[in-house]
This record gives structure tokens, sequence and C-alpha cells, in this order.
């Protein structure tokens, strides 16, 4: 069986990790650092006639699950450079990968 977690998802997180400070923090305490992949998205909310009359921001974070000593959950936070965000949601890939939907804490 391949080892996706050592391989695959270690590759992908040395070279595309932030170079920002990134620290997971349980909802039930402590401070993780982690390397992970956090990108911040600009998108439109489009009105009811098609205009888009507000900008969003939405913010996410892959991580490799096996940095962490419990896999992640709703509630939890990260901080990511001088930034607190809460974990909306969490979306487990199957392979040792996780993607976060974050919002600002």
């Amino acid at each position: 069986m391949i080892d996706f977690d050592g391989t695959l998802n270690a590759a992908i997180e040395s070279t595309l990790g932030d170079e920002k400070t990134v620290v997971y923090l349980p909802r039930a305490g402590g401070s993780i650092p982690v390397l992970a992949i956090f990108t911040l998205i600009t998108d439109h909310v489009l009105g009811d006639d098609g205009d888009a009359p507000a900008n969003i921001a939405v913010a996410t974070l892959g991580l490799r699950v096996s940095q962490l000593p419990v896999p992640p959950a709703q509630s939890d936070s990260v901080l990511v450079g001088a930034t607190t965000y809460v974990v909306k949601d969490v979306d487990f890939d199957g392979l040792g990968w996780a993607y976060l939907d974050l919002g600002l804490q």
C-alpha cells in the first residue's frame, strides 16, 4: 500500500507550505505549530439583478492530519500570522490531508 501521508502529502506540504507561522489551537487547549497551505480568496456576492454589490473573503487551510495529536474539528482555531480564524468545517480527503474552512474569530 502506498504511504500517501509520508510521500505525497509531505512533498506537497514542503513545496507549497506557507512561510507564515501557522499555529493550530485545539478547542480542548494547547497550541501546535504546523506547516500548512493557507489561502485567502476574494470573491463576489451576486445580487438578484446579477450585479456584484459586495466582495467576500474566503479563508481555507490545508494540512497533514498527522501533524496534530487529534484530528482537526469544528470550533478549533488557527493562528495565521497575527490573525486568528475559527474552524467552520473540516473535509478529510481520506489520504491523510484535511481542508479547513475558516472564519474570522
